[in-house]
């Protein structure tokens, strides 16, 4: 098993990140608010920014459209997550914030982090660019589906309200700058201004995480049934449904999207519910003790779940 080092590397790497806003949080360099800040920060400009900046400088239009289904099958991902979720919520009786957290950690994964070192193992040198065409449904389930989920029961006007945040929008407007070619004609200064002010994302997001975990002390990782729930349907049921669903769909779509369909759908919680927690005024000390939980069951559950994809799909 050659990808297994990969594994235990990308959680160490994740969970060194987490630690820079643990040490801030702990060396008081960090406030409630600004942690707070930092979180809004990321999400409403410093990831949008590195969403356009990426698509518009590596994708082309012959890239989405050749491989048109990676983009769909990454979307099937979180849509039966979202509703596997759903019914989970329902059967459990969860409601508030609980039930809010647990719906948008079963329909959002660690889709970019995780996905990217296995999309390069399984397809050297061309690993990233395929990753970058199916994460464009993923993004696209973030702003809408995950939004939803995470603002809970919202009148129509404040739903599009929050679907529309400038995520979605960059999203959109790159996809149709490399669809209409109108993406050629940016300036690269504009580009590379947006690429520099992008890469900061992923520090921000591991250091809010980071935190968030300090403050939460001892009780960030909890055996509890919410989150034992949590790891159940993201690292396991839905995972095993698209690996499933993946062999089922062979000769019918082409391996390339099959394998990263895959590959998206095993990854454990998206470190993304922490800060999504905290703008839309959910409880981001259950959204820590998700991430924690199930990335530490990962080190298991990803093994398996790679040897099948390998096996079966590769």
């Amino acid at each position: 098993m050659d990808y297994l080092p990969a594994i235990f590397e990308k959680i160490l790497y994740i969970l060194l990140l987490i630690g820079t806003g643990f040490v801030c949080r702990r060396m008081g360099w960090l406030s409630d608010q600004g942690e707070k800040d930092l979180g809004l920060l990321m999400l409403d400009a410093i990831w949008p920014a590195m969403i356009f900046s990426s698509v518009v400088s590596t994708l082309e239009a012959e890239d989405i459209i050749r491989n048109v289904w990676m983009p769909v099958l990454s979307l099937l991902t979180h849509v039966s997550g979202f509703f596997i979720g759903l019914l989970a919520a329902r059967l459990a009786g969860y409601g508030g914030d609980r039930r809010k957290v647990f719906l948008f950690n079963c329909t959002m994964n660690n889709f970019l982090v995780m996905a990217l070192p296995f999309a390069e193992l399984f397809f050297p040198g061309r690993g990233t660019a395929l990753l970058a065409v199916a994460n464009l449904g993923s993004i696209v389930a973030i702003w809408t589906l995950g939004v939803f989920a995470m603002t809970g029961t919202a009148t129509l006007r404040q739903t599009m309200r929050n679907f529309m945040s400038t995520g979605m929008i960059s999203t959109l407007a790159a996809i149709l700058c490399v669809l209409t070619g109108i993406g050629r004609l940016i300036p690269q200064l504009i580009v590379d201004a947006l690429h520099t002010t992008g890469q900061p994302t992923l520090i921000l997001g591991m250091t809010v995480a980071g935190a968030q975990i300090y403050k939460l002390g001892r009780r960030a990782l909890v055996f509890d049934s919410w989150n034992i729930l949590t790891g159940l349907i993201r690292n396991i049921v839905i995972p095993a449904a698209m690996v499933g669903l993946a062999c089922l769909l062979r000769g019918a779509v082409g391996s390339e999207a099959l394998v990263l369909f895959a590959l998206v759908s095993v990854a454990p919680v998206s470190i993304n519910s922490i800060p999504m927690a905290m703008k839309y005024n959910s409880d981001a000390e259950l959204a820590a003790q998700s991430v924690i939980f199930t990335h530490l069951l990962a080190l298991f559950s990803m093994p398996i779940l790679i040897s099948l994809i390998r096996h079966f799909l590769f």
